[in-house]
């Protein structure tokens, strides 16, 4: 429902920051979409969700996750990590917030050679979350360790308007007020943790 509210009851319109294709897996499962009624056998107690919910739900996932014999779990992780992979990469969240968003999936399985790089890479980008937690000085440096995870995940075909041209970097305070490392690489009070001319991703 919030997606079909996103693009105003019209399924034929891609909203912003999402590539067509994976737009149109979604209108394909929407357009036969129904509300629950009444009188509906619902998959759980307490819930909403009718068997032909539960039927679409698992054809969204696997239609975005892909289906490699792991399960629709396994799926619905590999289409978490695509999405959360690419608003990090596009500057649209911050890399802090978005790796600890895109790697906290419970649902999740072990990952294994075959699960694909969604999967695999989400054990690392919990170390990188730990390391910007405990390191604040390293922390630049953990966010474009994050933003260089998230490019090899994340869709391609879509940037945020707030990430065109060169900047796409984010500002990172120490606690300590060591000075502010600007998206251009510019450095803001007496001194920095890294270098001003760092690649900022």
């Amino acid at each position: 429902m919030g997606y079909l509210s996103a693009v105003h009851g019209d399924l034929a319109l891609v909203p912003p920051l999402i590539p067509p294709d994976t737009a149109a897996v979604v209108a394909g499962v929407l357009s036969r979409f129904t509300r629950f009624r009444s009188g509906d056998k619902r998959v759980a107690d307490g819930s909403r969700i009718n068997q032909e919910h539960y039927r679409l739900a698992e054809e969204l996932f696997f239609g975005l996750g892909a289906d490699r014999g792991d399960g629709v779990c396994a799926a619905g992780a590999r289409a978490h990590s695509r999405m959360m992979s690419a608003r990090i990469a596009d500057g649209f969240v911050h890399p802090a917030i978005g790796a600890h968003l895109w790697s906290d999936v419970p649902a999740a399985p072990m990952a294994h050679p075959d699960s694909g790089p969604e999967i695999t890479v989400l054990e690392s980008v919990q170390e990188l979350i730990a390391t910007w937690r405990a390191f604040p000085t390293e922390r630049p440096r953990t966010e474009r360790d994050i933003l260089t995870a998230a490019g090899f995940v994340g869709w391609s075909e879509v940037v945020a308007p707030m990430a065109a041209g060169d900047s796409g970097g984010w500002f990172v305070r120490s606690p300590k007020g060591a000075g502010t490392i600007g998206a251009e690489g510019t450095v803001v009070g007496d001194h920095a943790s890294v270098d001003a001319g760092d690649d900022p991703v």
